[in-house]
């Protein structure tokens, strides 16, 4: 089995999106960045052509996203998110029995902090031990802790 690439850290920077908000998708948050952004953001985090990742119409929020899994640009930016998920991030979105796409970018930034730090103290990250800090929270339907 090939092993993934690890993309480097896109600058925080690379995705500077406008909050606006769409009443006509609940109130979700309107997606506004441009097409380089776009562009830039898949080749720093090494985004295969074949994945079929797409940019978002003007005036499109999430809800508005076709079908299939849907990846908020700050999951890679803020999150140092990477296509190849954990044992403890699977283990976790089953658990909730909620899809990645459901996770908002708050929420994947507090996980991926909670595993990084439990394995920077040579402890293996646990629901149990997660369960201790975080409880699961939805909003404009999406799930943070």
């Amino acid at each position: 089995m090939a092993s993934p690439l690890k993309p480097s850290s896109p600058p925080a920077s690379l995705v500077e999106e406008d909050v606006e908000t769409s009443e006509a998708s609940g109130g979700l948050p309107v997606i506004k960045w441009s097409v380089r952004q776009f562009r830039q953001l898949m080749t720093s985090i090494r985004i295969p052509d074949e994945y079929g990742a797409i940019y978002p119409k003007d005036g499109e929020t999430t809800a508005d996203a076709p079908v299939g899994v849907k990846l908020f640009s700050k999951f890679f930016v803020l999150g140092n998110f990477w296509l190849s998920l954990t044992v403890f991030m699977a283990e976790l979105l089953e658990y909730y029995r909620i899809h990645i796409s459901q996770l908002s970018p708050l929420g994947m930034v507090r996980a991926r902090h909670f595993e990084y730090y439990f394995r920077s103290q040579n402890i293996e990250p646990t629901l149990e031990n997660f369960w201790r800090f975080y409880q699961l929270h939805v909003q404009l339907g999406f799930y943070s802790f």
